[in-house]
């Protein structure tokens, strides 16, 4: 159903709502003021019954010839009817009986404790009050009938314009999502009004912008991987047409050299799914309770080669001989020497590297910390390169060739493993004096599963 029409069936129903309010309030009011009157001259109607009730104790407690009577006060009542059971037995005025049932004021007549009738009555007031109120009922159909003609007409006329402003933000919404639908990411929505249509509006266009930016990012990806293979596929398709035009042999050495270009796509292909699969949280963790000292040993024995062939002193310290955590000891073990080896690679020969592990308790968390420190004193990073340097393919030095270096993947792959363990990695860097990794790691308490 749309808006306009829901606004006419709501105006509609409102219309009749106030007119039986209407109706509601002119009933009530007649009896509110048909009792006031009974107030202002209540001695009056009191005089009338005590003198009915004379009569009847007179007239050996029974109302015969009432109905020939004179009273006193009834003078000053324009309607009276007396009624037992049922039945009138004195009446003076227009109405009939049950009209002055239904509309006089009642008056209870009582001899000791017995019931012996009702006198319904009306003053001069309270019959100009029923008249005003019987000539409205009679003029109400017609009054209510040109009202609301003439309201529907006045309604309809303002639902009309109301529902056209309302709804003409949510047509300019609508027609900025079939913008979005079609592929254009330059949208316009009504950014600029205070209301609710606003808030859709900036939300909209928040949501639009995040769709452009992850379709960036999906076409640098793809630009990012493309540059990447386009180097060792080059490599290995000249050296294969080489030996194919030529018809010479591959010597040992261009057969290495290929075997490493294959090596260098197959690692490039393999870091790409893993970062995908750890992003789209497809990987399911089965953690253990490990030693993290011994890992980190471990770690850096495995990666002893690579700091002798740099001559880079590689050091390690350790709070205590056992800190125990809940991980994966692989994807633990492929974070850390993701960061270990980012170190290695911008640490000049002669450079140094310290890995320090301690137990630490923040001021925000409510279990103790493994906090892991991988400190080297290599080029540094800037601090345009730092907010971008866990992003896929990202360089800090773009100068550096990339054949000499890994996939650009590495530390884009650690963050995303580390945040699958509730942990997180942090960073500090001084440009010509190095740069410091922290790693935290929650840590058990008691052996964990």
């Amino acid at each position: 159903m749309k808006i306009r029409t829901k606004l006419i069936l709501s105006m509609s129903v409102l219309i009749v709502f106030i007119m039986l309010f209407l109706l509601a309030v002119i009933h009530v009011q007649f009896y509110i003021s048909r009792d006031f009157a009974y107030l202002e001259k209540k001695d009056t109607f009191e005089s009338l019954r005590k003198e009915f009730e004379h009569y009847y104790r007179n007239h050996g407690d029974s109302w015969e010839n009432v109905g020939s009577a004179r009273f006193e006060y009834s003078g000053s009542f324009a309607e009276i009817v007396l009624s037992t059971d049922g039945k009138s037995l004195y009446q003076q005025g227009k109405l009939s009986a049950d009209e002055l049932r239904s509309d006089g004021y009642m008056l209870a007549l009582n001899e000791e404790d017995r019931r012996i009738g009702r006198l319904y009555v009306m003053n001069d007031r309270q019959y100009k009050i029923y008249e005003f109120k019987t000539m409205w009922y009679g003029m109400l159909p017609n009054i209510g009938l040109a009202s609301l003609l003439f309201t529907c007409i006045a309604a309809l006329l303002t639902i009309f314009l109301l529902s056209w402003r309302l709804t003409s933000p949510i047509r300019k919404i609508i027609k900025g999502i079939e913008i979005i639908k079609k592929g254009d990411a330059a949208a316009v929505f009504p950014e600029q009004r205070k209301d609710e249509f606003g808030a859709i509006s900036r939300a909209l266009r928040e949501m639009n912008d995040s769709l452009a930016d992850a379709e960036r990012t999906r076409k640098q990806l793809m630009s990012d991987v493309a540059h990447e293979l386009k180097t060792p596929l080059m490599i290995i398709q000249g050296e294969l047409e080489l030996a194919h035009e030529t018809g010479v042999s591959l010597s040992a050495a261009k057969q290495a050299s290929i075997h490493d270009e294959v090596l260098r796509l197959s690692r490039l292909v393999h870091d790409v799914l893993e970062l995908s699969r750890l992003e789209a949280g497809m990987t399911e963790l089965r953690p253990r309770t490990e030693n993290l000292v011994a890992l980190l040993e471990n770690l850096t024995t495995k990666t002893r080669f690579m700091v002798e062939d740099k001559q880079i002193q590689l050091s390690m310290y350790a709070e205590e001989e056992v800190i125990l955590v809940s991980v994966e000891k692989s994807r633990i073990l492929q974070a850390l020497y993701n960061i270990l080896t980012n170190a290695i690679y911008y640490t000049n020969p002669g450079g140094q590297i310290r890995v320090l592990v301690e137990t630490v308790h923040l001021p925000d968390q409510l279990q103790p910390y493994a906090r892991i420190r991988v400190e080297d004193s290599g080029v540094g990073i800037s601090e345009e390169d730092l907010t971008h340097i866990f992003n896929r393919f990202y360089r800090a030095d773009h100068s550096r060739a990339r054949p000499s270096g890994g996939t650009g993947l590495g530390l884009a792959i650690a963050r995303q493993n580390l945040l699958a363990h509730r942990s997180w990695i942090e960073v500090q860097s001084v440009m010509g004096e190095g740069s410091v990794f922290t790693v935290y790691l929650p840590i058990c308490d008691v052996p964990c599963r």
